[in-house]
């Protein structure tokens, strides 16, 4: 996958929730510290990005709307994904 692609549909559905600056800048934190770099990001490596940005918006909104938030981020990455 393209890693733009990812992190800017992460980014789009965090925005709502985090604010779009504070989305961008933990989405590409997490993407620092988990060693993702270059043009492409595979699925394991977004799998790990999500995760760990789920953890931190629990505590702004709750694990019950995080969850909500995590299924939209996988199908805004891949459409057809079921959460």
């Amino acid at each position: 996958m393209e890693k733009d692609a990812v992190v800017s549909e992460i980014v789009r559905v965090l925005s709502p929730y985090l604010g779009a600056t504070m989305a961008a800048a933990s989405t590409r934190a997490q993407c620092e510290k988990l060693g993702i770099a270059g043009d492409a990001i595979s699925a394991a490596q977004a799998e790990a990005l999500i995760a760990k940005l789920a953890a931190g918006l629990a505590v702004f909104v709750g694990r019950e709307k995080s969850a909500l938030v995590v299924g939209e981020i996988r199908r805004a990455i891949d459409p057809g994904a079921r959460a």
